[in-house]
This record gives C-alpha cells, sequence and structure tokens, in this order.
C-alpha cells in the first residue's frame, strides 16, 4: 500500500529529510500522480505508519492530510483530510520517504507502506491554495498572504530549514540543500492549471531569490529592498547570494577568490551581510575577516549586520539609517526625507509590523 501526504505533511517531512532528523531521507520516484488508497474503510492503525504518524504527532482524534488522483477515490471519515491532486506539477512531483542509511533504516520508515510526499513546488502550491482561501474568506489581508508563501518559498529554495515538529521556535538547520530554484518554481507554475492559489503562487515566485541562508536574511532582503506596500524599505535595485562580477584585475587582487555577499547594491557599490551565530562558529571569524578586507581592496563599502541589529523594528531602521546615509550621498537629501517619512507613518508601520511579524512569528 502507498500513501501520499497533502502539502502540510510534506512540507513537514521535507524539513525533516533537509536536516537529516531521525535518519530519515527523501528520493526520488517515477509516480507521476497520486494512487488511492487501497482501504475500504479508514483506519489509521491500519496503514502501518504508527511511528511516523507518532513521530508527526498525528493522534487517532486528528486528521491524516492525503491526496487522491480523482473525487471518486476519497475517502470519506473524520479521521482524513481527503484532497484531490489531479495534475501535480513538474517532471518529478513526488519524493519517497527512505532512510538516510540504507544499512541502519529509521524506524520511523515502514517496511509495508510506501509513503510519498509532494516536491517543493506542489508545497509551495498547496500552501497558496490554502492562504488564498483565507484571503477570500476575509480572514487574511492578500498581502499578508503574499509574504507568508515568500517565507516559505525562501526557505525551500535556501540553504537552511526549520524544525519540522516546531517551525516558530524549534531549531534551526544550517547549509542544507535546497528542494528548489526559484528559475524551476517559476517555470513548474506557467503551465496551464486551475488551481486554486495558481495566481498567488506565481505572484510569489516571481518576488522570490534563492539561496538565502537563514530565516532572519530572509526577513532582511523584503525590509530592506521590497516596496513600502509589503513593508519594506525599497532603498534600491539589489541581487542576492550572486557573486560578484569581477574583472581579472580585480580577482588577481583578492587572490582569486569568488565572492558571493549576501545582498549587492551594485549601484553604489555596496554589500549588507548579515552576521548570525553560525558566523563565530570554526574558521568562519577568519573568513569573514578575509572577505572584508577583500571588499575594501574592491572598493566596496560593506554593511554587516547582527541580530542585535534587526531584533526589532525600532533596532533595524537604526541600522538601516546606516544605509540611507550612504545612498543620499549619491541621491540627495530627498532620499533621507523619503526614509523619515516612511518611518513617522502609520501606515507603513504597520504593515512593517505585518513582515515582521511573519517572518518573526516567534516574536508576536
Amino acid at each position: 500500500m502507498n500513501i501520499f501526504l497533502d502539502d502540510r505533511y510534506s512540507l513537514m517531512l521535507l524539513r525533516a529529510a533537509a536536516g537529516k532528523s531521525n535518519g530519515l531521507a527523501l528520493e526520488s520516484c517515477d509516480y507521476m500522480q497520486p494512487e488511492a488508497l487501497s482501504l475500504r474503510y479508514f483506519r489509521q492503525d491500519r496503514l502501518g505508519i504508527s511511528k511516523l504518524l507518532g513521530y508527526m504527532y498525528v493522534r487517532d482524534e486528528d486528521k491524516l492530510g492525503i491526496v487522491v488522483p480523482c473525487a471518486k477515490n476519497r475517502i470519506r471519515s473524520q479521521r482524513v483530510d481527503c484532497r484531490v491532486l489531479t495534475r501535480p506539477r513538474g517532471a518529478k512531483p513526488f519524493l519517497r520517504l527512505t532512510s538516510q542509511d540504507k544499512e541502519n533504516p529509521s524506524r520511523l520508515v515502514p517496511e509495508s507502506t510506501g509513503v510519498y510526499v509532494m516536491s517543493a513546488t506542489n508545497v509551495v502550491l498547496g500552501m497558496a491554495g490554502r492562504l488564498s482561501k483565507l484571503v477570500r474568506t476575509d480572514k487574511m489581508t492578500h498581502t499578508k498572504a503574499k509574504l507568508m508563501l515568500l517565507k516559505l518559498c525562501l526557505e525551500l529554495c535556501g540553504t537552511y530549514t526549520h524544525d519540522p515538529l516546531n517551525p516558530h521556535t524549534g531549531k534551526v538547520f544550517y547549509r542544507t540543500m535546497p528542494w528548489l530554484d526559484v528559475k524551476t518554481l517559476v517555470n513548474e507554475l506557467e503551465k496551464d492549471g486551475r488551481e486554486a492559489g495558481l495566481a498567488l503562487a506565481r505572484e510569489v515566485a516571481s518576488m522570490a531569490y534563492d539561496n538565502s541562508g537563514s530565516p532572519q536574511e530572509s526577513l532582511m532582503g523584503p525590509a530592506l529592498f521590497f516596496p513600502d506596500l509589503y513593508g519594506g524599505l525599497q532603498l534600491t535595485e539589489f541581487s542576492a547570494n550572486e557573486s560578484l562580477a569581477l574583472t581579472p584585475d580585480e580577482r588577481q587582487a583578492i587572490g582569486g577568490r569568488t565572492i558571493t555577499p549576501d545582498f549587492t547594491m551594485g549601484k553604489y557599490r555596496s554589500v549588507v551581510e548579515y552576521v548570525g551565530e553560525i558566523h563565530n562558529e570554526g574558521e568562519n571569524p577568519q573568513i569573514d575577516h578575509v572577505r572584508s578586507l577583500d571588499y575594501q581592496t574592491l572598493g566596496y563599502r560593506e554593511f554587516r549586520l547582527n541580530y542585535d541589529d534587526v531584533r526589532t523594528r525600532s533596532a533595524f531602521m537604526k541600522s538601516a539609517a546606516r544605509i540611507v546615509h550612504v545612498i543620499a550621498q549619491h541621491e540627495g537629501p530627498s532620499f533621507t526625507k523619503r526614509f523619515v517619512r516612511l518611518g513617522s507613518s502609520k501606515e507603513f508601520i504597520n504593515r512593517q509590523r505585518t513582515l515582521f511579524e511573519v517572518f518573526r512569528p516567534w516574536l508576536r
């Protein structure tokens, strides 16, 4: 028997596999659409995945989210949330749950039941559908829904992942392999379709970028560079996690190294780096020091922000003021006046508050 999990439980196992929790892993498979459950009467204890359900905190009274290929395959039970997924997107729309160490398999991977999760694109689309429903029923603004989906996209396209069981306050796993990249996401969402969240997913995919390294870094991009409609300061055009385009002479001057800033403001020859806790580990302080020297050699101004610099909105605005001061030297006093005007606008403050609450829900 095979079980195909919905977007909520798929995201949980994507995070678990990225963080290598309990030895779990996910591997590619050839399924192009889900299979219907072979059970006539649904009972969780007959699925053969009791340990996995325990890990995911799915109790007998909870609803397990699964997907089926068509409406006639839906199981009508109070213990299952059964959704129809007719046309999953992507060349490999599902991944099979397996063990990281095949010789010592995880106890959470069932022997007789295949457990399959949605690919990252289909998780994004599923979550977009849920958020779109909240917008339609006036339980959430469209802007907040976009920010929440953007946060998910930056994680799935990034090199970190949240705790699968406690994404708000649990441990963050760093230097993970991305499940997705923005180009793939955009391409897989281009196909015609009638999914409930397709329009929202397409909007957000055009805003996302690759290789965000931490939750704080994911906040900084929108906060510094997105339009004020989303609570951002829209300081200038930027690139995220892209290597500097150096001339042969510049590359030789820094020993042939490649430098990839968190954010680059090319017009002002400046970069922004977020220095999180991981930068204090091992050789990272020395690596950071060398990179700072390289920026000086290349004539780039470096803005280094740490947790205290973005801990609160007021702290963030003080940090941003340093960047504004440099840009104003090029753009004139009107740039500073705009920054001050935003900082005193109740409408902008509310939008910025929403941005911070979405990306940092543990501080509510």
